[in-house]
């Protein structure tokens, strides 16, 4: 039985020691390594900063107008094609010479505006890519600058949407709303509004659409969260 206590005793004994030793140890390293730093946070809205984007929405609707119209120009081409194709079966004999040849002439119209479409639409898409490429790096480095001004490390995306339109009649904005990685946030390290008032500032504005003037600052007022543009 008293050995029983002694070996216990010294059991205890070594995992103290042992757990000292340790503590010392990592001591010890983090004295010599990079202590941990508080990390300042913003977020951003990305999808409302597009929306008031000074040209983006301007551009993407002109250019959605060029697509329809050049669609229906195809379209009423296409239509001409199957009159004359329908003239063409009543007109004359499907047996002689000159039939054939203009069938010919229809098909390989027929086949000259399919390639001519299939074109056009790679063409329109090619562009709307660029559009928004160009438009996401503008953001991006609005977001950049803003960030590095005000000292921020780490810039999250979030949508004021997610929250605000939550709605139990409406299951899926209920879904889409608990689905969001942004729980909470400070709303004074909010950059979307600093972004958009530095685009409006920086980015010609689409004719026709009326925007903040360039070098304007935005001031910050007690019921806004906007941060003043330099």
């Amino acid at each position: 039985m008293l050995f029983q206590i002694r070996t216990a005793i010294f059991a205890l004994a070594l995992t103290m020691s042992c757990s000292l030793s340790y503590s010392l140890a990592f001591a010890q390293i983090g004295a010599q390594s990079p202590q941990p730093q508080t990390t300042a946070v913003a977020v951003v809205d990305m999808d409302y900063v597009l929306d008031n984007h000074p040209s983006f929405t301007a551009q993407m609707e002109a250019m959605k107008e060029e697509y329809q119209k050049t669609m229906s120009g195809f379209e009423d081409r296409r239509k001409k094609m199957v009159t004359d194709m329908e003239s063409l079966n009543t007109s004359l004999s499907p047996d002689s010479p000159e039939f054939k040849n203009k069938q010919e002439a229809l098909v390989g119209q027929d086949s000259k505006l399919r390639l001519e479409v299939v074109n056009k639409e790679k063409e329109f898409g090619e562009r709307q890519a660029r559009l928004i490429l160009d438009t996401y790096t503008q953001i991006v480095q609005g977001v950049n600058g803003a960030a590095q001004y005000y000292k921020y490390d780490l810039v999250v995306r979030y949508s004021r949407k997610q929250a605000a339109q939550m709605n139990p009649k409406k299951p899926q904005t209920v879904m889409v709303g608990a689905d969001r990685e942004v729980i909470y946030f400070n709303p004074q390290h909010d950059l979307t509004d600093t972004v958009i008032a530095m685009l409006k500032r920086d980015v010609p504005v689409a004719p026709g659409v009326s925007g903040t003037s360039a070098g304007t600052k935005v001031p910050q007022t007690a019921n806004s969260t906007t941060r003043p543009v330099k």
